[in-house]
């Protein structure tokens, strides 16, 4: 079959289609307001690893702001959306019909009983006081990870990796090819991937900010 992206070697594209034919849309991380470079950049590292196509980042509290040394370059290869507002983020999730799951150690329901048969967006809160008010409010669902030790808590990067395991075994138990992006989007995101390749981020970022219209009114807890 004749190569559609000549400026590709047969090899490079192989990799690209391999990879796309795996992605998935159905599960997304929510980074909220996290304040170490070194865990936002190994969370988006762990999340294109395990063939998330996007991330979304709250920085209503905490710029965004990545370790370029810990990424290896990952972002290259998926999609991140940056929001202003916490409650932004959650409207757009909301609206492209993601339900919202909030990791909290205060929560009773373990994480291999919620229902993931619904395209789900899991919020990791910030790294010293975790998710904000609003989000436990609005949350769809509260779960906790596995936890046997007495340590309260998981750092967040690595609870996201275990959350990705997870999330990636019951994926292949159900037949991952369910989750997958369909061959029209596959092949836009190799287009899109090509283009970043060759050309680089500068010119075709895979970071989108998005701003709020205005400034969102929401209920502040103490």
């Amino acid at each position: 079959m004749k190569n559609k992206f000549p400026d590709l070697t047969e090899r490079r594209l192989m990799l690209f289609e391999r990879a796309a034919a795996l992605r998935t849309k159905h599960f997304c991380l929510v980074l909220e307001d996290f304040f170490d470079p070194h865990n936002i950049s190994a969370v988006i590292r762990t999340s294109e690893v395990f063939g998330l196509q996007n991330v979304h980042i709250i920085e209503e509290d905490n710029a965004y702001n990545v370790n370029k040394t810990i990424l290896k370059g990952s972002l290259k290869w998926l999609n991140a959306f940056v929001y202003d507002k916490r409650i932004t983020a959650l409207n757009e999730l909301k609206k492209h019909g993601y339900k919202i799951a909030v990791a909290s150690t205060h929560a009773s329901k373990p994480l291999p009983e919620l229902d993931l048969s619904k395209p789900t967006a899991f919020y990791l809160g910030a790294e010293s006081r975790g998710n904000h008010p609003y989000t436990l409010e609005q949350a769809d669902e509260h779960f906790i990870l596995p936890q046997y030790g007495l340590t309260e808590s998981l750092n967040v990067s690595v609870a996201a990796g275990v959350l990705l395991t997870y999330l990636d075994l019951y994926m292949q138990s159900q037949g991952r090819e369910k989750f997958c992006l369909p061959k029209e989007e596959q092949d836009a995101l190799i287009l899109e991937w090509r283009n970043r390749h060759l050309f680089g981020n500068e010119k075709f970022n895979p970071v989108q900010r998005i701003t709020s219209p205005c400034t969102a009114a929401y209920p502040v807890q103490a």
